[in-house]
């Protein structure tokens, strides 16, 4: 015991010892991941400097989005195995392969056979090479130790792996090697080699067991000594690939700081590198899987699902977005804990596919991730499911028979719950890990709880989730934020934020083309474009999108006879220098489901009596002439030669197919529309909010932050002033939470009469008052859709790292969470506290670190602009310079913490307030604003 005790205490010491050495002489080293699954997370693996995957796994368009942030992508390639799953274009010899490895399910190659070093280069890495990989992980380096594990047979495979290593190098030369493991070779090749991995330095899984557990000190201290001496020797970075159970992410964490803090580069995982692991960082998911029942959906569309329509939008304010899959299609069957925040769903009726989806559900929830079950869970939730929920569930329960005995705050949010004649399902709890969020008791005195979190994830159970009126008139009993935070353990992190910049709300302003060919009932009989040019357009002189639809006014439309008139006059107002060009399609489709290529226009008349296009004579329905046709004609015959269209602003349902997003994204168009956010005082509920966006594929629609007119106003039925309300959706999607921007949504017919005219006034008027950012719809647009793809991830330092972020540059920092180090973070401009919360302002570097601590920033920052930060410089003791620039708007700027400095800025009137600097332009942009401080 005396010895083994010595033994111990010598390592310890030797280990202490050299990370100190490491952590004097080192610079900082890359992040490194390794991800061999399918379907690669893109968003969370792109965050790190070295992404090892699967190439086969990997195809051009993920392996494009890996690189996204500068990333150096490595194909993984076995150099002394064949797996018995790859696909070879020729067969290697028989000669070549000598034994097998059975843990693996691979046969084990001779290093030394020219035929297996022929097809290694030419039929694996050479492919990869023309697929446009410059980085190779080198596996199975030792694996000849199997069938000659030393001497001379050793020796003869060591010298056939240095000059593999060397032919690899003399046909490739700019590519990038790393090793795992190869300690016996790296004197005659280091120089050759830009890394070295090993698996297992502290926590490893035994393949022939399946047996996960801690690594005895020998082999520690022997895999410590190499590690160590790739690092300090031939200073190269030294990897470590520990792996612990999938749901042990604490047990992650721990391991890889334990490995940073001795000086190497972690990477904790499951042995299948199949997971998103944790290594230098740990990239936070920010996707939740939502599962819906497609074949169950009216005309299988995730927009009219109960999870896209009431849950997509709580979880965006929370900073995630949703990510839908069939639950009928096959699931991924990687291990999606640290890959997803959660799986969440919302069924209407029992799955179809349960025999499928049951022990699929069961299997991601026992590796570590958690479920949110809304309405019916689709499947029983009993036997061993039941079992690991801690649950029993009761059904066929009777309304009348239940009392409600207690609730907590995640109850009676906007209403509370009361029994309805539905059938009823409940819960008894059998684990005292779970919580009872209400819980009801029968005639018999049972106890039941209907709402229930645990250490699994939540559930919450029809009827007890919505108070429905009326068929218009459902509100939350559930508190949505609340209860799908503590379901998901969402932890508290800096979430990006698409409403605010700069501590400014958003601005936009956009007008559907409807009505352009129609007459205002004025004096004259004008037509609505040209009261909309002379009484809103040249008054308002903000950041306005406008569009057309070229059925309504071309050539090839419905009244060719407006042409000479209302060509002229969109000419004047796309010229307009805060007007940007927009396209409202060719033919207006007002059901985009239900028109197929090739249907003659006007074919189908809905129930409300609408054709589902535009009856333009001889038109056959086209989606590339939908978008691509209209914008040409818009840009050869309507706008300005150097503005082109911007965007396309969705018509009708606004629930274009996933073609029609990837011909606009094909041609460069952004796009928005559709939601129907119109929450008023009269129907103050987040049922009426919509979410942010639709994804369908890899393409993202931007839903409008609020509705149109038409909603306000019956379908200009009545009220024709009901417009002005839109007012009150502004203030309730702002207080106390802020959930969207500021959106002037409407079409020219609202200047068709006197009262919608005066109720768009109204709006503007209102507008001009609050503190705002005014941007176009198509910045907007690249700001959502980038928020949908920001990289947040926690450093081991306790720092945060955040890529991809010069679109969308807002983080909202929870209160508990401090408020930011401005002085050790780098890419953040300053911070704004309002009653909607708290707004760190980035400076658009795509790649940023925040720190935050306790107090207060004292240096001097940025608390407040209406334009963006073009040109953002800081030096020490708060020195300061930036440039601003407004979009059509004089800039204002708050400068905080500048009472010891001197503020200088050409041209703008300075005022000081309080600790303060206010600054007001005459013009949209400042070049330069310089603060220089007294040395503190």
């Amino acid at each position: 015991m005396a010895t083994s005790l010595f033994r111990g205490l010598l390592l310890a010491l030797n280990m202490l010892s050299s990370a100190l050495v490491y952590a004097a002489t080192t610079p900082g080293q890359p992040s490194v991941a390794f991800y061999y699954g399918n379907d690669a997370p893109t968003e969370l693996l792109s965050q790190f400097d070295w992404i090892v995957v699967e190439a086969a796994n990997i195809d051009h368009d993920q392996s494009r989005q890996l690189r996204q942030h500068g990333g150096q992508v490595f194909a993984y390639v076995s150099v002394g195995e064949l797996d018995a799953w790859r696909e070879a274009k020729t067969l290697v010899a028989e000669d070549a392969l000598v034994t097998r490895n059975d843990a693996w399910n691979s046969q084990v190659a001779d290093l030394t056979a020219p035929e297996w070093q022929r097809w290694l280069i030419e039929e694996h890495i050479r492919p990869l090479w023309n697929a446009g990989y410059r980085g190779l992980f080198l596996d199975t380096l030792d694996s000849y130790r199997l069938f000659a594990p030393d001497g001379d047979a050793a020796k003869r495979q060591q010298d056939a792996l240095v000059e593999i290593v060397t032919q690899i190098k003399r046909q490739f030369p700019d590519i990038q090697l790393v090793f795992n493991r190869g300690f016996e070779i790296l004197d005659r090749v280091h120089s050759d080699v830009a890394g070295v991995a090993a698996e297992s330095l502290y926590r490893g899984w035994n393949p022939s067991t399946k047996v996960y557990g801690a690594v005895p000190d020998d082999d520690q201290a022997w895999l410590y000594a190499q590690l160590a001496r790739v690092r300090d020797d031939y200073q190269l970075p030294a990897i470590a690939i520990d792996y612990v159970p999938a749901n042990n992410r604490a047990l992650a964490r721990d391991t890889a700081k334990r490995i940073h803090d001795e000086g190497f580069i972690p990477w904790v995982s499951v042995p299948q590198l199949n997971q998103m692991g944790i290594g230098l960082i740990e990239a936070m998911p920010r996707r939740v899987l939502i599962l819906f029942d497609k074949a169950k959906t009216e005309a299988g569309e995730l927009a009219y699902t109960n999870a896209h329509r009431y849950l997509a939008m709580p979880l965006e304010y929370l900073g995630y977005g949703a990510e839908y899959r069939d639950v009928n299609e096959p699931l991924p069957s990687d291990t999606l804990h640290g890959r997803y925040a959660g799986v969440v769903t919302w069924f209407n009726e029992s799955l179809t596919n349960a025999p499928h989806y049951a022990p699929w559900l069961q299997h991601q929830m026992e590796n570590g991730l958690r479920a949110v079950i809304i309405g019916d869970p689709g499947i029983p939730l009993s036997g061993s499911l039941g079992t690991l929920m801690g649950l029993r569930e009761v059904s066929g329960l009777v309304a009348s028979s239940l009392t409600p005995l207690e609730h907590d705050n995640l109850v009676d949010f906007e209403g509370f719950p009361h029994p309805s004649p539905a059938p009823q399902t409940s819960y008894q709890i059998l684990n005292s890990a779970n919580t009872s969020h209400l819980t009801l008791s029968d005639d018999q005195q049972r106890r039941f709880s209907p709402i229930i979190t645990g250490p699994w994830g939540g559930l919450a159970s029809h009827p007890w989730i919505f108070e429905q009126a009326s068929e218009t008139q459902i509100r939350w009993n559930l508190d949505p934020f609340a209860f799908l935070k503590r379901a998901l353990a969402l932890p508290d992190m800096p979430i990006p934020d698409a409403t605010t910049e700069n501590g400014a709300r958003y601005w936009m302003t956009q007008i559907d083309g409807d009505a352009f060919v129609s007459r205002a009932d004025m004096p004259g009989t004008p037509f609505t474009g040209e009261l909309m040019l002379s009484d809103i357009l040249r008054r308002y002189q903000v950041p306005t999108t406008v569009s057309i639809i070229e059925g309504e006014i071309g050539p090839e439309g419905l009244y060719p006879q407006h042409r000479a008139t209302l060509e002229p006059l969109a000419r004047r107002i796309f010229s307009l220098p805060w007007v940007e060009v927009a396209t409202h399609t060719f033919s207006h489709p007002f059901e985009w489901e239900s028109l197929n290529e090739n249907d003659l226009a006007g074919q189908g008349v809905t129930l409300a009596n609408f054709n589902y296009n535009l009856p333009i004579p001889g038109y056959r329905f086209s989606l590339r002439r939908e978008i691509e046709g209209s914008t040409d004609y818009i840009n050869r015959e309507l706008a300005p030669a150097d503005k082109p269209v911007k965007v396309v602003l969705w018509t009708g349902n606004a629930l274009p197919p996933e073609k029609a997003l990837a011909i606009a994204d094909e041609l460069g168009l952004r796009n928005i529309n559709g939601g129907n956010t119109s929450v008023t005082q009269s129907n103050p509920t987040m049922t009426n909010v919509s979410p942010m966006l639709r994804p369908l594929g890899r393409y993202l629609q931007v839903y409008a932050p609020q509705i149109n007119e038409n909603i306000y106003t019956n379908n200009m039925l009545g009220p024709l002033w009901g417009y002005r309300r839109a007012i009150e959706t502004y203030q309730l999607t702002d207080q106390p939470r802020r959930l969207k921007p500021i959106d002037i949504y409407y079409h020219f017919y609202s200047a068709a009469s006197p009262g919608a005219l005066r109720a768009l006034h109204q709006v503007y008027e209102y507008v001009l008052t609050q503190e705002t950012l005014p941007l176009f719809t198509s910045a907007w647009s690249d700001v959502a859709t980038q928020w949908y793809h920001t990289g947040i991830a926690k450093q081991l330092d306790s720092g945060w790292q955040i890529k991809g972020a010069n679109h969308m540059r807002t983080l909202r920092l929870p209160a508990d969470m401090g408020w930011p180090d401005l002085e050790r973070s780098r890419g953040v401009a300053g911070v704004r506290d309002i009653n909607s919360g708290r707004y760190i302002a980035l400076s658009g570097d795509r790649n940023a670190t925040l720190y935050v601590t306790t107090s207060q920033p004292q240096v001097p920052h940025l608390r407040y602009a209406n334009g963006r930060i073009t040109e953002w410089q800081t030096g020490s003791s708060g020195q300061l310079s930036l440039g601003l620039a407004a979009e059509q708007v004089p800039l204002k700027v708050a400068l905080a913490n500048t009472h010891n400095c001197q503020v200088s800025a050409p041209g703008a009137r300075i005022e000081q307030r309080d600790n303060a600097t206010l600054l007001a332009f005459d013009r949209a942009d400042a070049e330069r604003i310089e603060v220089r401080c007294a040395t503190r």
